[in-house]
């Protein structure tokens, strides 16, 4: 008997619907594919070349940082997540919503390289908040 199992990546981690989002580490290694689902956990904003707050209180409404558990606090762990105006910043930035910190959050959008210097996903289009 033999089973095939995927961890954090629903049946295939594709990333292309929901169910087959994403994870922070997988998204890493899909630097350059577009409208895709991610799956993280919300865990720091302020973002900068240099850093990244994992605590209260936070300063900016354009960015945060998700990881693969929830207590994470090492930004090379993390996937920069830029905030478009509009719903998506209004929703999950952490300086209006800072008890957003530490819930799993779906993101739909494109994997860049380099977001505030570490890899990120960029235009986000849909998200959802657990």
């Amino acid at each position: 008997t033999s089973e095939n199992l995927v961890i954090g990546g629903g049946s295939s981690g594709k990333g292309k619907e929901k169910e087959d989002a994403f994870s922070v580490a997988q998204a890493k290694d899909n630097i350059g594919a577009t409208d895709v689902w991610v799956t993280g956990y919300i865990v720091g904003g302020d973002l900068s070349s240099s850093r990244c707050s994992f605590t209260a209180p936070f300063t900016s409404r354009t960015n945060v940082a998700i990881a693969a558990k929830s207590s994470c606090t090492d930004k090379e762990s993390c996937l920069s997540v830029q905030l478009s105006s509009g719903a998506v910043r209004d929703a999950l930035n952490l300086m209006d919503n800072p008890s957003n910190r530490g819930h799993r959050v779906l993101l739909k959008g494109d994997l860049v390289g380099a977001y505030y210097g570490f890899p990120g996903i960029k235009g986000i289009t849909e998200f959802e908040l657990d």
